[in-house]
């Protein structure tokens, strides 16, 4: 999928994970960690702890299943974020990990890796998008609001600080 980006003319790629990608998701997914710590249950030290088989087995299922998937976005060559879904046994499909790198904000990266999963959710026939968010993240959840997504009422305690609630949002489909 590619779209345009600002008034720089450039276009935003999003690619699905390839199976020999596990490095550069292991070294994307620590990226996003460390620019949002407080956006992900995942910390930074359990994340580089994780060894390299395991995102290379990540990321041979995910350029393959049916009911999971890990996308990136990229601009000119230079990976501009990423973004994990999966679909559930209710017929939903729930975002993860959706990242803008800094540099990359404001441009329509996240917008555009979130019409990726829309689509391929549509595709899969799912009813729904989910996603949970941290309930203080007011940025993440105006960027969800604007899309159409709406509260569920089903929250859940931040695993990493359970004081912390996430708040669950759902996309319905067509």
């Amino acid at each position: 999928m590619t779209g345009p980006v600002g008034s720089q003319g450039a276009e935003i790629i999003i690619r699905r994970i390839g199976p020999d990608d596990g490095a550069h998701l292991r070294r994307v997914r620590l990226d996003a960690i460390a620019d949002s710590p407080g956006a992900f249950t995942t910390n930074l030290a359990a994340a580089e702890a994780r060894p390299g088989e395991a995102w290379t087995r990540v990321a041979e299922a995910h350029s393959v299943a049916d009911d999971q998937g890990t996308w990136f976005a990229e601009v000119e060559g230079d990976t501009a974020g990423m973004v994990s879904a999966f679909r559930t046994d209710d017929g939903a499909a729930t975002l993860t990990s959706l990242w803008s790198a800094p540099g990359f904000r404001q441009i329509g990266v996240a917008d555009a890796l979130v019409t990726q999963v829309r689509d391929w959710a549509m595709g899969t026939g799912a009813g729904e998008l989910r996603q949970w968010l941290v309930e203080r993240n007011a940025h993440a959840r105006a960027f969800h609001d604007a899309l159409g997504f709406e509260p569920t009422g089903t929250e859940r305690p931040y695993e990493p600080a359970p004081h912390l609630r996430e708040v669950e949002l759902r996309l319905p489909l067509p």
